[in-house]
Parts: C-alpha cells; sequence; structure tokens
C-alpha cells in the first residue's frame, strides 16, 4: 500500500476514532465539567443558606431573651397573652419560625444540588467502567467531599436523622477502604499525620461531624417530648464518638504530639459553634482539644438537664429548629446504613490531614 493510500485511510478513520472519544473519554470529561457547574452552584446556595441560617439563630436568641425577660417579671407568656411582655415573646416565635423556614428552604436546594452532582459522578464513572473500589484518589475525594456537604446541608434542612445515616455512612465507606484506595505521593500532596494523604477527608473530622449531628438529632428528638428511650440512644452515640475522640487526643497529647488537626490558614483555629460543635453560645476560641471536651460536656448536659433547664439553652448555631417530615424514627434504623455506598467492616479508624474543600463541624 503506497502513501497516499495510507493517507485516505487514516483520513477516513478520523470519524471513528473522534466517535469513539466522544462517547468514551469525551462522555467524562463533558461529565466533569456539569459536576463542576452543580458544584460552583451548591456553593454559591450554600453561602445564601447560611446567611440565613445566621440570621435566624440570631432570632433564636432573641426569642430566649424575651421569655427570660417575661419569667423575670412574673408573667406566663402562654397565659397571659395580652401582656406586652408575652405579646414581645409572641412576636419573636412568629419572627424565629419564619426565619428557620427560610433557612431551612435555602439548604434544601443545597442538598438538591449536591445530591445531583453526586449522581452525576455516579453515572460518569459508572459509564466509564469504574466502581467504587477502583477510583483513582481525586475521584475518590471529590465523591466523599460531596457526600460529606450533602450530608451537612440535610441536617441543617431538618432531615437530621438521614443525614446522620450519611455521615455514618460516610464514615463506614471511609475506614474501610482506606487501604484499597489508590495512595497519593507525600511528595506530590503531603501527607497527614500516621501516613494518611491529604487527599482524603480525615476520619476524626468526619468522626467529630457525626458525633455533633447525633448531638442534634437527640436535641430535637428531646425538644419534640419524645421518651427517653428513643433520644437517649441518639445523645449516647454521640457521645461515644466525642469520648473517643477525646481520649484519643489525651493519648497522643501525652507522647508529645500536636492535637490540631492539620489545616491551612484560620482553619487551624475556629470558634466552638464553627467546627465541629454543639457549643451553641460560646463566642471564644477554643483549640481543638478544647472543643472536644467542651463537645462532649454538652452531650453529658443534655442527658442530664431536665426539660426546664434545656429552655434556655439555644440549639447550636447550624441546627435546625426541627426535624422535617419524613426524618424517620431513630428505632428503624439498623446499626449500619446504606448511605450512598457500599459499607464495609473494617478497623478503626485514625484520620489526619486537612478536612476537605468544604470545611467541616457546624
Amino acid at each position: 500500500m503506497n502513501q497516499k493510500a495510507w493517507l485516505w485511510l487514516i483520513w477516513m478513520l478520523c470519524p471513528v476514532f473522534a466517535i469513539s472519544y466522544h462517547y468514551g473519554p469525551g462522555q467524562l470529561w463533558l461529565a466533569r465539567d456539569l459536576i463542576g457547574e452543580r458544584i460552583q452552584a451548591a456553593g454559591e446556595l450554600a453561602v445564601a443558606a447560611q446567611a440565613r441560617q445566621d440570621a435566624a439563630y440570631l432570632v433564636q436568641l432573641d426569642v430566649i431573651k424575651a421569655r427570660r425577660d417575661a419569667f423575670l417579671a412574673g408573667v406566663d407568656w402562654q397565659s397571659q397573652s395580652e401582656d406586652p411582655l408575652a405579646l414581645k415573646v409572641l412576636e419573636q416565635e412568629q419572627r424565629q419560625s419564619e426565619a428557620y423556614s427560610e433557612a431551612s428552604q435555602s439548604w434544601e436546594e443545597v442538598t438538591v444540588t449536591y445530591s445531583e452532582a453526586i449522581d452525576q459522578m455516579l453515572e460518569s464513572l459508572q459509564s466509564a467502567g469504574n466502581g467504587p473500589q477502583t477510583l483513582a484518589s481525586k475521584d475518590q475525594y471529590l465523591l466523599e467531599s460531596l457526600r460529606w456537604a450533602e450530608a451537612r446541608a440535610m441536617v441543617r434542612r431538618g432531615v437530621v436523622l438521614n443525614g446522620v445515616d450519611q455521615v455514618r455512612a460516610l464514615l463506614d465507606i471511609r475506614v474501610s477502604e482506606r487501604e484499597l484506595l489508590v495512595p497519593v505521593s507525600g511528595s506530590q500532596q503531603g501527607q497527614g499525620v500516621g501516613g494518611e494523604s491529604r487527599e482524603r477527608l480525615p476520619v476524626d473530622a468526619i468522626r467529630e461531624e457525626l458525633a455533633a449531628a447525633q448531638y442534634i438529632g437527640a436535641r430535637l428528638l428531646r425538644e419534640e417530648g419524645r421518651a427517653p428511650e428513643i433520644w437517649k440512644p441518639v445523645a449516647n452515640s454521640a457521645r461515644q464518638q466525642y469520648r473517643y475522640l477525646a481520649e484519643r487526643d489525651l493519648k497522643m497529647s501525652s507522647q508529645g504530639n500536636s492535637m490540631e488537626v492539620e489545616t491551612t490558614g484560620s482553619e487551624i483555629r475556629q470558634t466552638a459553634v464553627e467546627r465541629g460543635s454543639v457549643e451553641s453560645g460560646d463566642s471564644g476560641v477554643l483549640s481543638r482539644v478544647e472543643r472536644i471536651q467542651r463537645n462532649l460536656e454538652q452531650v453529658l448536659n443534655l442527658e442530664q438537664s431536665s426539660s426546664e433547664q434545656l429552655e434556655g439553652v439555644p440549639l447550636p448555631r447550624q441546627a435546625p429548629m426541627a426535624r422535617r417530615p419524613g426524618d424517620g424514627e431513630p428505632g428503624e434504623r439498623p446499626g449500619k446504613s446504606p448511605g450512598r455506598g457500599e459499607l464495609q467492616d473494617g478497623p478503626p479508624g485514625e484520620g489526619a490531614g486537612i478536612p476537605g474543600p468544604f470545611g467541616s463541624g457546624w
């Protein structure tokens, strides 16, 4: 075959190569562009939702103050509805209801957008022949970060127990898949304590997120007037997670290791209500060790305080005012929930590194 014939053959095969690329790697690249657009949209929606969440929290503090003023004045705002102080309470409660409703709707939009991004990514990876156990580290990191962000938005919108399931599933996956993932070179990406790549969400941060979500779930269940056998197991799970983290911190501290999770810039030290904390009224700056210990104390207070004592304690800053319909019952949930991925048994995990692109905590 002469040179001219070879050129004609190559020319005729070009459409075949183009079609193969379009329905092969080209589809994956296109899917990544769409995923990126959804992630950007979710981030923008989350900023607006957080602003509404912060505003609702401030209104909640106004409600507590109005109730306290009425109590100190000897006014029963529930029975003496015509009293000016009682009217003030009712007015603030109406504002609170509207503010938290707006925040919940905003977080629902965030949840839906992240869910679309996850579904798009799973679909594109499946079409490319990649399963959850064969993902490259960058794809695994993105997928678990999306699940992380979706779960946090679920809790904020009021689907708290479902959000707990999602974080627990992510923790189980993170622990069980830890040794199966393609490692990232430490010289390229850096590694955290214990050899864990910074490309992965730290297990301790996920565990802390789970504990905070469980505390919120237990607090809301108690606000609903549920029996102790309903809300106490949820609170007990949160206490166990915080105790595990606290005991591990003390052990490592006694060995002379730094207990601050490796982060970047301002993420090293944050306020208790911003990062993995259930403490709702503390505006001071706490270290990670102090934050974990404070959160453990708050869970113990929830279990030991009376209903009257809890009335003056605001819900955590990132908590919804109530659970939304369809969140289910704690008793309906097995020990391991399906979440969005296959769960496997594995050894207890110990994490380090950066907390991920969406940050950590409440």
